[in-house]
């Protein structure tokens, strides 16, 4: 058997090439898909899934705690907040009060419904969740941190009137302090927090205890008082003045705390007038006087001699409270003094001093020696014999003092009666009236004679007995008003 020299071929298989790269390509993308899904089931582990929403908000990617932070309520981060009525604030940490929400506890819940075994599904749509917390605290926790808190010290105080350092008054206007009802704030905040308001101002509780007095209630009066602070009453006694003001004036008068009129305490005021009459009233008062004959003498008063100032209270008085309830200026005032029927008790202006009321001008009639003389400023102007009411007589005497020319007439008729039934009827060409009881100097054309001891029994009814010519010439020169000094001498003298 022959044998072939040639070896059959074996017959080659052909590789299919699309199928390996599909298998290549199905293979890499199936273990990126792996690597991919593993990679995010890795991201979102503990973590919400893609396209998560709570009450509206994107918490995609986000950790438990990150979302519970996302969703915290600002009154836990600032607390309770309490506004005082200085602007400084009292701040409750909620903490102290076992404040908490539930926002946990439902945000948990819903992060328990995801698997993160199937993050990729978060892709295939929108996943919208809500959910509604609860607050809690403990009342008596937040009522006793009310009552630890520290509201202040300032005390309240009322408006007030001052008087400051120029010496005027001014309102001191009132301070609204810390003082407060307590229970009214405690009611009030605890009622807001409840609520769900967490900042308040205390002033809106009305717990803050106001001033009784305010500045507003004050302005009339202190306006008023600074008008009688500056007040000034003052009174011309012709040689000097006498200035009422100050607390003495203040003290005279009382203020309505309603209306704020002011009223004169009357009897104050009678009071400070009788002061003035006991320092400057003269009249009914002996004075010191230079006789042309005895020298310095003592000349008694009498009711006849109407001579010297003479304050009539009761007007003065009544002048004064009125001055001082107008509470205006009245400028420079003199006291009202009496007058009776027109005859005012004053002297003579120029003259009066401290010490002195009569002056160096004035008529001068020594009774023991029956003359009569006129000086003008210290010099001597006329003198003259005269004859005066009978000095035997009770009745009919010239009584000692100090007189003034209060009228003078002509041809003036002179009639009366006296204590003992006498009668006269009379008339004298110059009459120089000088009381208001009748006692004249005036011309007596029937003596003959004047000067000596006539008037021991044969004086006239009171009045000075003059020789026409002095009588004329006292009538023509000495002016009204003038004093006329009359006196006895004395039984010390020499």
């Amino acid at each position: 058997m022959a044998v072939s020299g040639t070896k059959k071929r074996k017959k080659k298989k052909k590789v299919n090439l699309p199928l390996m790269i599909t298998l290549g390509v199905v293979s890499a993308l199936i273990i990126g898909l792996l690597v991919v899904y593993f990679i995010g089931r890795a991201r979102y582990s503990g973590r919400f899934l893609p396209n998560t929403y709570i009450n509206g908000i994107n918490v995609s990617g986000m950790t438990l705690d990150e979302t519970v932070q996302k969703f915290a309520h600002p009154e836990e981060l600032s607390g309770f907040t309490v506004m005082k009525q200085d602007g400084t604030e009292v701040k409750i940490d909620l903490a102290d009060i076992g404040y908490k929400y539930d926002t946990r506890e439902k945000i948990e819940e819903i992060f328990s419904r995801q698997d993160s075994a199937a993050w990729f599904m978060g892709y295939a749509g929108k996943a919208d969740y809500s959910f509604t917390d609860k607050s809690s605290y403990e009342p008596e926790r937040l009522a006793a941190a009310i009552d630890a808190a520290d509201w202040g010290n300032t005390p309240t105080q009322d408006a007030q009137i001052v008087m400051n350092d120029d010496g005027m008054y001014e309102v001191k206007e009132a301070v609204q302090g810390d003082d407060m009802d307590k229970g009214k704030l405690k009611e009030y905040l605890l009622a807001k927090f409840a609520s769900g308001v967490y900042y308040v101002k205390a002033a809106d509780s009305g717990c803050y205890i106001a001033p009784k007095v305010v500045g507003a209630e004050l302005d009339q009066k202190c306006e008023r008082l600074n008008m009688l602070s500056g007040l000034a009453v003052m009174y011309d006694f012709n040689y000097t003045t006498e200035i009422l003001r100050g607390e003495k004036l203040l003290d005279m008068v009382h203020f309505d705390e309603d209306t704020f009129e002011i009223t004169a305490d009357r009897d104050k005021v009678m009071k400070y007038i009788d002061e003035l009459a006991e320092k400057y009233d003269t009249y009914g008062k002996p004075r010191k006087f230079h006789a042309t004959l005895q020298g310095d003498i003592i000349v008694e008063t009498s009711d006849d001699a109407v001579y010297g100032w003479w304050i009539d209270k009761e007007k003065t008085c009544d002048q004064l409270v009125e001055i001082l309830e107008k509470c205006e200026d009245a400028g420079v005032i003199e006291p009202i003094y009496y007058n009776l029927y027109g005859f005012e008790y004053t002297g003579v202006p120029e003259a009066r001093t401290k010490d002195d009321d009569i002056g160096d001008t004035y008529c001068e009639i020594d009774l023991t020696a029956q003359h009569f003389w006129y000086y003008v400023k210290g010099e001597l102007k006329y003198d003259s014999n005269i004859v005066s009411g009978t000095g035997t007589s009770k009745v009919r005497m010239t009584l000692p003092g100090v007189y003034k020319v209060w009228s003078k007439a002509t041809n003036y008729r002179m009639k009366g009666t006296n204590a003992n039934g006498e009668s006269w009827d009379s008339t004298c060409n110059y009459w120089n009236n000088v009381s208001i009881c009748g006692i004249g100097m005036h011309d007596t054309t029937w003596r003959y004679a004047f000067g000596g001891n006539i008037y021991l029994y044969n004086g006239s009814h009171g009045c000075i007995n003059m020789p026409y010519n002095t009588a004329k010439y006292v009538y023509d020169n000495v002016p009204l008003g003038t004093p006329v000094v009359m006196y006895y001498k004395s039984a010390d003298a020499e």
